[in-house]
């Protein structure tokens, strides 16, 4: 094999290790901080462990175009870093290898992953939010009458509806203990009952709950208030189905925002167009920021590396917040303004070629 192949090889093999490693280990966290929310949710009963899963894998792939780009930031960091500091680079220089000629197979891994981080922003990205919205749907359709615990208080309808069961036998239609808050504007109605048994679709529209010695009270504002007392009372409560989740701009098409004149949908298409862009620029970034002298450490320059890296995605951030309120029509200015820094960084190596090749000739 060549020997400018098997340096290429060398070098990415330097930066792809800490690449997988790097992105697993983000990847896990971030799965953990999902993990944590959802699980609030399904402790309460609102979702079940597939639901669970299937939204922390969705969220999983959502943010993998914002965890790539990073992943690959400090990887080359990480690999180069080392070359450095173990002064690698710089027998290199020594045998005739330049480092543009190093920064051929980076460019070439950093394009292939660019294309994928593209790929996932334009078309994964969407795909998955449609999902979590329709998971989301229907866990809040059967979370009215299906996934109620005992021993817990549940608000429905933005709180107009306040429910609390005491004890729910293991066949899930046997309660002990009910208590039903329910408002309509200023009309107030409390039942409260000792037992009851609920049948869950007992047609195709409706569920029934039969409570046994129930007591109704009803405070009307403007007339007499009731109160009374039933040895059977009944209650049909609407079966819910899966509510549409209608427009949502994450999930929205790439294409269907390209089409839009709607500010929101225009941050959403520049942002999701602007991933790719900044896998590259930072890409790009990082290969002079790891530059270190001998022994230096291969960790030196990692603390302005992130600080770079936090600036830009918190002006990418700003720059399609104001996209989003109509206060700017673009969002490239941020890359562009990375761009500028970039040729800063490139500038002494350039400068530095160029005064070799005129003295060579």
């Amino acid at each position: 094999m060549p020997a400018k192949k098997i340096i290429d090889h060398y070098v990415i093999r330097e930066v792809a290790q800490p690449l997988a490693v790097i992105c697993l280990i983000l990847v896990v966290i971030f799965i953990t901080f999902s993990l944590s929310r959802f699980l609030l949710d399904a402790d309460a009963g609102l979702l079940q462990p597939r639901e669970v899963a299937l939204l922390t894998l969705f969220k999983s792939i959502i943010s993998l175009d914002v965890l790539l780009p990073l992943s690959l930031f400090l990887a080359i960091m990480t690999g180069l870093g080392r070359l450095y500091s173990d002064s690698e680079i710089y027998a290199m220089r020594s045998s005739g290898v330049s480092e543009a000629r190093l920064l051929r197979p980076l460019m070439r891994l950093a394009l292939l992953l660019a294309i994928v981080v593209g790929a996932l922003s334009t078309l994964a990205r969407p795909w998955a939010y449609e999902q979590a919205y329709a998971v989301r749907a229907a866990a809040e359709a059967s979370a009215e009458t299906g996934r109620i615990r005992e021993a817990q208080f549940y608000s429905f309808g933005e709180d107009k509806r306040t429910v609390f069961i005491e004890n729910i036998a293991d066949n899930g239609s046997d309660l002990d203990g009910i208590f039903v808050r329910t408002r309509k504007g200023d009309d107030l109605q409390v039942i409260t009952a000792s037992k009851g048994v609920f049948e869950y679709f007992y047609d195709p529209l409706y569920h029934r709950l039969v409570l046994t010695d129930a007591q109704v009270l009803k405070k009307i504002p403007y007339g007499t208030d009731f109160s009374g007392r039933f040895g059977t009372f009944t209650i049909l409560l609407a079966a819910r189905t899966p509510e549409p989740p209608g427009y949502k701009v994450k999930s929205a098409s790439t294409n269907q925002l390209r089409q839009s004149t709607d500010s929101v949908d225009k941050a959403e298409f520049q942002f999701r167009l602007s991933t790719p862009v900044s896998a590259l620029l930072l890409a790009l970034a990082a290969i002079p920021l790891s530059r270190s002298r001998p022994r230096q450490g291969r960790y030196a320059k990692m603390l302005a590396a992130l600080g770079v890296y936090a600036v830009y995605f918190n002006l990418l951030d700003v720059s399609r917040s104001w996209v989003e309120q109509g206060n700017s029509d673009y969002i490239w200015w941020v890359p562009g303004l990375l761009s500028l820094v970039v040729a800063v960084l490139y500038a002494p190596a350039f400068l530095k070629m160029r005064k070799d090749r005129r003295a060579q000739d």
